[in-house]
C-alpha cells in the first residue's frame, strides 16, 4: 500500500508542476509589456 500511495503522490506532484508551468507560460504569453514578462519570468525562476 505504501508503494501505491507513493506512486500516486509522485504523479499528483508531477501534474501539479506541469499545471504550474503551463500557467506561467500563459502568463508570459499574455503579459502586456516586455517588463511584465521579465518580472513573471524572474518570479518563476525563484520558485
Amino acid at each position: 500500500m505504501s508503494r501505491l500511495s507513493t506512486t500516486l503522490r509522485t504523479r499528483r506532484d508531477a501534474r501539479r508542476h506541469l499545471r504550474d508551468e503551463r500557467a506561467i507560460a500563459r502568463a508570459l504569453a499574455s503579459a502586456p509589456t516586455v517588463e511584465s514578462a521579465h518580472e513573471i519570468a524572474a518570479l518563476s525562476a525563484r520558485r
